[in-house]
């Protein structure tokens, strides 16, 4: 499972935080969630559907959006570039 960027938010409530996959399956894992649940709302959220589990509410954050300091997009040097399109 790829960390991706997440909306979340207590059952009920309109406020939201930005978060990620891998502190929301920490808490998901203390609230009582096996490894094939996890899974489950894992595949759910990435297929951009709005899942709620124990007392949360989450979405996967649409596009290509990172949360500073939260999930990071790898960095290519613009030497990597040039080895990849030499002949």
């Amino acid at each position: 499972m790829k960390n991706i960027p997440i909306h979340a938010s207590i059952e009920g409530q309109h406020a939201t935080v930005d978060t990620d996959w891998l502190a929301i399956m920490a808490t998901l894992k203390k609230r009582g969630l096996e490894q094939e649940e996890l899974m489950l709302v894992y595949a759910q959220l990435t297929s951009y559907l709005r899942v709620t589990t124990r007392g949360l509410t989450l979405s996967k954050i649409v596009g290509d959006t990172s949360i500073e300091g939260v999930t990071r997009e790898p960095k290519i040097s613009s030497q990597d570039f040039i080895g990849m399109v030499s002949p």
